[in-house]
């Protein structure tokens, strides 16, 4: 009887360290920085072709761009829909373009492949960046801004944000205007 108490009475202590552990995890990545009452710095859509893809907004603190760092909230509205699969691809594509390498950039690939959700038109990608963390909110058609995922490293967190903000992107005209200087 007394290996039984104790078995349980270890199994409760186990249970509850993994509880606290879970508990520990969600507030890293919980964001009380106040990011949905930022001024937007700047404004773009991505177009191909005749299709609008998505809008996007670049917004930080004070209303002013001044650097990739952070802080940072850069929001992409989808106008269509688009398979998460297409998503990651496309990522890839543009840590290619900016000379990441493949044995670089591919973990990050399969990391965002657990956050990266397909999209609907009016879903939102929220993605925030300071202090080298970054971390992705998804919010279906005008719901609820919900974290789904946070960086692994400030290297990936800084790769993700030079996508859209480096000048060597391959969208300089989306940039300049995000960055408010279009």
């Amino acid at each position: 009887m007394k290996s039984l108490f104790k078995t349980v009475a270890t199994g409760f202590l186990l249970c509850g360290l993994y509880l606290n552990s879970a508990v520990l995890v969600a507030s890293e990545i919980a964001d009380d920085s106040g990011w949905q009452a930022w001024p937007i710095v700047g404004e773009a859509s991505l177009s191909w072709g005749f299709w609008t893809i998505y809008d996007s907004q670049l917004a930080t603190p004070d209303g002013q761009y001044l650097g990739s760092a952070g802080p940072l909230a850069l929001k992409i509205t989808y106008r269509r829909d688009i398979d998460g699969e297409d998503l990651l691809d496309a990522t890839g594509d543009q840590w290619e373009h900016l000379g990441y390498q493949l044995s670089e950039y591919q973990p990050w690939v399969k990391e965002l492949g657990t956050v990266f959700p397909n999209v609907k038109k009016g879903d939102q990608l929220i993605y925030t960046l300071n202090n080298g963390v970054g971390i992705f909110y998804f919010r279906e058609n005008r719901g609820v801004p919900k974290v789904v995922g946070k960086t692994s490293s400030s290297d990936m967190a800084d790769a993700f944000s030079a996508i859209w903000l480096s000048p060597d992107t391959s969208y300089p005209n989306l940039r300049l205007a995000l960055i408010g200087k279009k």
